[in-house]
């Protein structure tokens, strides 16, 4: 469970150089949030296919998950909405917030899947209850630079695989390093949105030795 968690730290990061503090910063306003608690960050840089974001530190209700993509997703999510549906010491509903956060890995050389994590995101000013599963736990992340590829439509696995391809691709050729162990597949949207939906993918240009230095810390 631990590696998990570290893979996520690893695609936020820690603070990097380079940060413009007088940029636009973004978060539950966009449209695509969709008057929902979001993280929040600042554009950096747009590029013609991607973005680069500086995202503020935060906070993530977070739980791992073994097995093939689509089910370990599934289970995840479900954990996590009966957590914000009452299913804590507190016994609270608790609002949903956005996005729906999936650490993704390639399979092993044999074929076989890694495990994920499926987040929640935590609002800043929000005191979480703890909760009664055990397998859900709180992830505090510092502030990184990620590298964002957008897309719409209802995303399937093969979606997810693709703009993350693409994405790489791109990096690639512009010259910028990224760490390639895993990426976020950030859903935004509900299955009963059809229309207007958007989907991202992340990568940290951050490698994970450092990632695994901050939570050791």
């Amino acid at each position: 469970m631990k590696n998990s968690s570290v893979a996520l730290l690893a695609l936020f990061g820690v603070l990097v150089s380079g940060y413009n503090e007088e940029k636009e910063t973004h978060g539950s306003s966009l449209w695509f949030c969709h008057k929902l608690d979001c993280p929040e960050y600042t554009l950096v840089k747009k590029h013609e296919t991607f973005e680069e974001r500086y995202y503020n530190a935060s906070r993530w209700m977070t739980t791992e998950v073994e097995g093939n993509y689509k089910s370990a997703v599934n289970k995840g999510f479900m954990r996590l909405f009966y957590y914000i549906g009452g299913n804590n010491e507190a016994g609270i509903k608790i609002p949903m917030t956005a996005p729906v956060a999936v650490v993704v890995h390639p399979p092993t050389i044999d074929g076989n899947p890694k495990n994920i994590s499926v987040s929640f995101f935590v609002p800043a000013k929000s005191i979480p209850p703890k909760p009664k599963d055990l397998t859900i736990h709180e992830l505090n992340l510092t502030g990184s630079t990620m590298y964002v590829r957008s897309f719409g439509g209802f995303a399937s696995e093969s979606d997810w695989t693709e703009n993350a391809q693409a994405l790489e691709a791109d990096l690639k050729a512009a010259g910028i390093s990224y760490d390639p162990v895993s990426y976020v597949a950030a859903g935004y949207d509900s299955p009963f949105r059809l229309f207007n939906r958007h989907n991202e993918v992340w990568f940290h240009g951050l490698k994970m030795e450092n990632a695994e230095k901050t939570e050791n810390a």
